[in-house]
């Protein structure tokens, strides 16, 4: 692992996934098509606005293009609505929190505008070879090894002695550091073309059986990686290509954008000569740490400061003018300080700002920086701000579940009840608690790496920083990691990948209990009852509205 300045530079280019929703037409007009899908009271959601969402909506659940889904988005839609004219009428405009977040996501409007002229208008759509060539890699799984760096001058070394003849598995024992000598040393074992990182993904099916790579970059770090396995399917047919083929597309255009997104911001980035300023995020990371020792977000627009953690924490503790990095702009030579990275670090993963404190400012500072292009492009214009008073519209229905959801006082209908129990796949009244380890993490390699050093001995959970013991945990069908922990083995040190991060978990104690029970059942009414107003108002609102 490097350290010291290698590291901080290395984590600021991690992770450079957009995650804005939207996206505005390169038209005169904000839609290119204005058709009506659906009207609700006097707003209209044209079939741009249902399409630029709805990819959104595709890329956070991992789902696929589907009629079914399609209708669940129009859905949201519609609630969405009718929460922000609730919002309009309760007033809560007014607020400090809503203002600020107003302001910052116009910021990121215009980094938007920038993304999409610059480069994802520049896309060309798929051809058919493309279609047909994905279809058959979906079908395919290869058997891979790697390695795994922090610093691309550490990948390219251990490339180099690769070419001079070093095997493979000895390299492995050299990366990982073991013991003893480990022939799973790197070992992944099969995947699919669509369940690993995308640029790992698309190195790893285009090598030969025992080939190995160049360094290559993703998300996580740098990697080499080895093929040493090819499993096909044996049956490829014309029939499942035609049925399937509308969503192969869907999962090219995401991953090219993806992809060929993350290269284009991080050239954009490289081309300013950033300068980390190590000693301010070493002290950033720990104010950071002791704010958010117990929280993983920040306290809800609307909701009483007392209940968690809240900006002006660390705004009375902060020097905000203090610089976290340098850039080049123009040719002279600028500083990203604290104060802009505050203004950003409630849009940002809050447990990646606590524990990988330099890749979060990085998040930050590009952020900001492509916001700052945008705006001497000439983006901040009639379109941007249409573009705005859409998302802020879908804004203020997130504030306003926000507060509706902080009222746990409302009774639980017997339906809402029922219901609830039947989409968490609990309709058989059982459910699991349980007491397990956890260590989150924001790359598969970190992940692997100490979860064998916790099997080996070598180290116990409590040691590893960012450490959590959860005790007596009910787990419910809501929460992706719940699903993984409920199917882990006890005692057996795993590693699970999550949408945005990866875990190391261990279940200590596990027990099945039946929801009926008195206790159990109080515990599902603590879950559903902050669902209860929401549920009730938007009941009333779609029973008086004109859709």
């Amino acid at each position: 692992m490097p350290s010291g300045k290698a590291a901080l530079v290395a984590a600021f280019f991690l992770a450079t996934t957009l995650v804005w929703s939207g996206c505005a037409s390169d038209d005169a007009s904000i839609d290119q098509d204005p058709r009506p899908v659906a009207w609700v009271n006097d707003d209209l959601v044209t079939v741009s606005e249902f399409e630029q969402t709805y990819i959104n909506f595709l890329v956070l659940s991992g789902g696929n293009d589907t009629l079914e889904n399609r209708r669940i988005h129009l859905e949201n839609l519609i609630d969405g609505f009718l929460l922000a004219e609730v919002f309009d009428r309760e007033g809560l405009d007014s607020l400090f929190e809503y203002q600020r977040l107003k302001k910052r996501d116009y910021r990121a409007v215009l980094a938007e505008r920038y993304f999409d002229e610059a480069f994802l208008f520049t896309l060309p759509a798929p051809t058919e070879e493309d279609l047909r060539r994905t279809f058959s890699l979906s079908k395919q799984q290869v058997a891979v090894r790697h390695l795994f760096f922090m610093s691309e001058e550490q990948a390219e070394q251990s490339w180099e002695r690769l070419e001079s003849g070093t095997s493979f598995i000895d390299e492995a024992q050299r990366v990982y550091d073991t013991a003893s000598f480990d022939s799973t040393a790197g070992l992944l074992g099969p995947v699919k073309y669509f369940s690993v990182d995308d640029a790992f993904a698309e190195t790893a099916f285009s090598l030969e059986v025992g080939a190995y790579s160049e360094p290559i970059r993703s998300r996580y770090g740098f990697h080499i990686i080895k093929a040493e396995d090819r499993i096909f399917q044996p049956i490829l047919t014309e029939s499942e290509y035609q049925v399937k083929r509308d969503g192969i597309s869907s999962q090219f255009r995401l991953r090219t954008r993806r992809l060929e997104g993350d290269r284009f911001v991080r050239s954009f980035m490289e081309g300013l000569d950033v300068q980390a300023q190590q000693e301010a995020i070493e002290a950033l990371q720990f104010l950071l740490q002791e704010a958010l020792r117990d929280n993983d977000s920040p306290v809800p627009i609307g909701q009483e400061e007392s209940e968690g953690f809240r900006l002006q924490q660390l705004l009375d503790d902060l020097d905000p003018s203090s610089v976290l990095a340098t850039y080049l702009w123009d040719g002279e030579r600028e500083a990203f300080t604290v104060e802009e990275y505050l203004f950003w670090l409630e849009a940002l993963p809050f447990w990646e700002a606590r524990d990988r404190t330099a890749a979060s400012v990085g998040r930050a500072m590009r952020n900001e920086l492509l916001a700052r292009k945008g705006e001497e492009e000439g983006y901040d214009d009639a379109k941007a701000r249409e573009q705005h008073r859409r998302q802020m519209r879908l804004a203020k229905s997130r504030v306003m579940r926000g507060v509706l959801r902080s009222d746990t006082s409302s009774a639980i209908p017997a339906e809402l009840f029922d219901r609830a129990l039947e989409s968490k796949g609990l309709a058989d009244r059982t459910m699991q608690r349980a007491t397990y380890d956890l260590i989150q993490l924001d790359n598969q390699g970190q992940a692997d790496r100490i979860a064998e050093r916790i099997r080996d001995g070598e180290v116990a959970f409590r040691d590893i920083p960012g450490y959590r013991k959860v005790s007596d945990q009910l787990l419910t069908g809501e929460e992706p990691l719940h699903h993984h922990i409920r199917k882990a083995p006890d005692g057996e040190v795993v590693v699970i990948g999550l949408q945005d991060s990866w875990v190391v978990a261990r279940v200590d104690e596990r027990s099945k209990v039946d929801v009926d029970q008195t206790d159990e059942a109080a515990a599902l009414v603590a879950e559903f009852g902050p669902l209860v107003r929401e549920y009730e108002l938007l009941r009333e609102e779609r029973r008086d509205a004109d859709i």
